[in-house]
């Protein structure tokens, strides 16, 4: 007698209840988004006990026929797709037909379920895979799922579990989660009979995001309406002071389904970069609308893991999309939005992700795959992001209108912060940040538009003489250095002569061989990361070296030609480490800070 033999089908929906259910919040996740598919817009959810004991979901969706209650509970069963093509494209949250056979053969459970049509409800008990019995019941248009004793004929599943109070903390994070992706769906929470989360389903996030992060958060989005193609994302995007030390604010909607991808998370980084600060992550909540074809969720019985056809191409649009939200931020009280932003963000992206080239070649589709999602031309992405100027440079860093800011000057104060009045306001400018930003926005722009010739020369060059590791390093990055404006050559076995440095407007006299060895220092320290990190944190510190320092006094027409310039960038928001340029104190509190 052979040894290989065919498992029963009790065995078989135990085994598939392992991928699919581990815990009392994959079956909450499973009925919640079978209501969803069912085209419910008031959805209840019930727990008891962390949801080990009680858990009920009932919906006012299309409710399930007579006729597809039994076969609901068996095995691949489904109503949303027919064959393997069907699953290029079907939107619905579940298609393989897993999850009711699942729960049943774990649980006890009671379905309540009404179509129109039906002139009563029909009630189904099922217990451990076997149907107990049906009944004829009074019942509305739509389906209530009971899953009672989770886990009763697993117990080694159930002896994982965790206690009540955190098994009800996974339950509540996945459904305010399930909240935020569909809008319009009111949804509410109840555990151990009290109410503890509730969504209106009108249709606007902030709402929602009120209720879950509070006021502050709240009034710190900048919502994100973006589109190229057939590529849709829309959502919130919070400002600087909402990055925090970790990813949990950071959530990814697939056509409403919470998804993780590395990619994505990548382009959101890289959109968030010199504004956040080192160490700190973006706050955003961003639903992503594209073709079923284009993607595929069955990687994973969870479906949060997503491969994608074309991932460069998504790179580039999340980033887009995030870095044009939080451009579209008031500074200094002025919410004139800037008309061009693309060439800025274009440009920002290619230093991101690629040597700056202004040869037609290299600005060709690189980043525009031949996908199969419409997007621009050529021709079209060559006129929408390349603005030349009249000398034949790119202009990258500056509106195509400066700001209109009638401001008052009152004065600095600690040294550091220049004070403004603006329709009886006060605001603070940091003047380190401020000229940071302003260098940094410099520099670039420098090396964008003539690569070759972006340093000063300096009335006397300097000998340094490095370690080896240091020499080793700048013998082998020599030309990073020379594309950001540093004239070095090699000076004996150990030691450099620089002979100019970058081009930019210097407020301070600095010293040339501080500078040089900070850069080195953070360069060194950094060693393993992307050359474009390492870059990014090059012309950040050259920046910030460069820049006035707090404590230093400015003349006051130094102060309105620092101004100016920030009004005038497409990107004044903060330092390139993070920290805002500006801050709003507010209405005048006292008499004595008016300006004379």
């Amino acid at each position: 007698m052979g040894n290989i033999v065919l498992l029963d089908d009790l065995t078989i929906n135990k085994i598939a209840a392992g991928e699919v259910i581990e815990r009392p919040a994959n079956v909450v996740k499973e009925l919640v988004e079978n209501s969803i598919d069912a085209g419910a817009k008031n959805i209840v959810v019930e727990i008891k006990n962390g949801g080990k004991t009680f858990i009920r979901i009932s919906d006012n969706g299309k409710g399930i026929s007579i006729d597809d209650m039994p076969i609901a509970l068996e095995r691949h069963a489904t109503s949303k797709i027919r064959q393997i093509e069907d699953l290029e494209k079907t939107y619905t949250m579940g298609f393989r037909g897993e999850a009711l056979a699942s729960i049943v053969s774990i649980s006890r459970l009671t379905i309540v379920s009404k179509t129109l049509d039906m002139p009563s409800g029909i009630k189904l008990v099922a217990e451990a895979g076997d149907i107990l019995g049906t009944e004829e019941v009074g019942s509305q248009v739509g389906t209530t799922m009971t899953v009672e004793n989770l886990f009763f004929n697993v117990p080694v599943r159930y002896k994982f579990l965790k206690n009540d109070a955190t098994e009800f903390r996974y339950i509540k994070e996945l459904v305010q989660k399930i909240a935020l992706a569909n809008l319009d769906v009111s949804i509410k929470l109840i555990n151990d009979g009290k109410n503890v989360f509730q969504s209106s389903g009108n249709g606007n996030i902030k709402d929602i995001v009120y209720t879950l992060y509070g006021k502050e958060v709240k009034d710190n989005l900048v919502e994100v309406d973006h589109k190229e193609g057939d590529v849709r994302i829309t959502g919130v995007v919070g400002n600087t002071l909402m990055a925090k030390d970790s990813r949990k604010n950071q959530i990814f909607f697939l056509n409403k389904r919470n998804i993780k991808n590395q990619v994505l998370t990548s382009s959101a980084d890289q959109a968030f970069k010199g504004g956040t600060g080192i160490g700190k992550y973006g706050f955003f909540i961003l639903n992503i609308e594209m073709p079923a074809t284009q993607y595929d969720v069955n990687v994973h019985p969870t479906k949060m893991e997503v491969r994608f056809k074309e991932e460069q191409v998504l790179y580039k649009i999340v980033y887009h999309a995030i870095k044009e939200a939080l451009l579209n931020k008031e500074f200094l009280g002025n919410t004139d939005l800037e008309n061009n932003k693309d060439t800025y963000i274009q440009n920002e992206f290619e230093f991101l992700t690629n040597h700056y080239n202004t040869t037609e070649e290299n600005n060709s589709s690189k980043y525009i795959s031949s996908s199969k999602i419409v997007m621009p031309t050529l021709e079209e992405t060559n006129s929408k992001y390349m603005n030349m100027g009249n000398d034949g440079k790119l202009d990258l860093i500056n509106r195509d209108e400066i700001r209109n800011v009638d401001y008052k000057y009152c004065g600095i104060v600690f040294r550091t912060f220049i004070m403004i009045e603006i329709n009886d306001e006060l605001y603070l400018v940091d003047q380190h940040a401020a000229h940071e930003r302003v260098l940094y926005e410099q520099i670039k722009e420098n090396y964008k538009n003539n690569i070759q010739n972006n340093s000063q020369l300096m009335l006397f060059p300097e000998i340094i003489n490095l370690t080896h590791k240091e020499m080793e390093f700048v013998q082998n990055n020599i030309e990073l250095f020379k594309n950001y404006g540093f004239d070095i050559e090699l000076f004996g076995e150990n030691s450099i002569k620089i002979n100019g440095i970058p081009d930019i407007e210097y407020k301070i006299k600095i010293d040339t061989k501080d500078v040089f060895m900070d850069i080195l220092d953070e360069m060194l320290t950094k060693e393993r990361t992307t050359i474009k990190d390492v870059e990014e944190r090059f012309i950040a510190t050259v920046a910030c070296k460069a820049a006035v320092k707090a404590n230093m006094d400015l003349a006051e027409d130094e102060v309105h030609k620092l101004l100016d310039r920030l009004l005038k960038l497409k990107n004044p928001y903060t330092c390139p480490h993070g920290r805002p340029t500006t801050i709003k104190i507010g209405h005048k509190l006292d008499e004595k800070l008016i300006c004379n």
